[in-house]
């Protein structure tokens, strides 16, 4: 138990690592969010087996449909900017400034 926590606690740091070091691609950064929301599942499901107070499994389904919508919002925004600007870094592509 304190293992698969501590795997998760250092998969989610270092996801947080990696969005503030590789701000450069849209994909690394969606795949770091992706990480995670996974361990904020992951967690939720060892505390409400931890605590006794069942499986509750409302808020982890909300949690894996929100990362599912970020993802494919995430995956369009950067198939638009590649079909655009025929580029996938995000710091050549000016979009705000004109």
């Amino acid at each position: 138990m304190k293992l698969i926590i501590f795997i998760t606690l250092f998969s989610t740091s270092s996801a947080i690592i990696r969005i503030i070091y590789k701000k450069k691609f849209l994909l690394s950064i969606l795949i770091a969010l992706e990480l995670i929301l996974l361990n904020l599942i992951i967690l939720k499901i060892l505390a409400s087996y931890k605590f006794k107070c069942g499986l509750k499994l409302s808020f982890s389904l909300f949690l894996l449909t929100l990362s599912a919508i970020e993802a494919r919002i995430g995956i369009s925004i950067l198939s638009l900017i590649t079909r655009k600007f025929r580029t996938k870094n995000i710091s050549s592509v000016k979009l705000l400034k004109k």
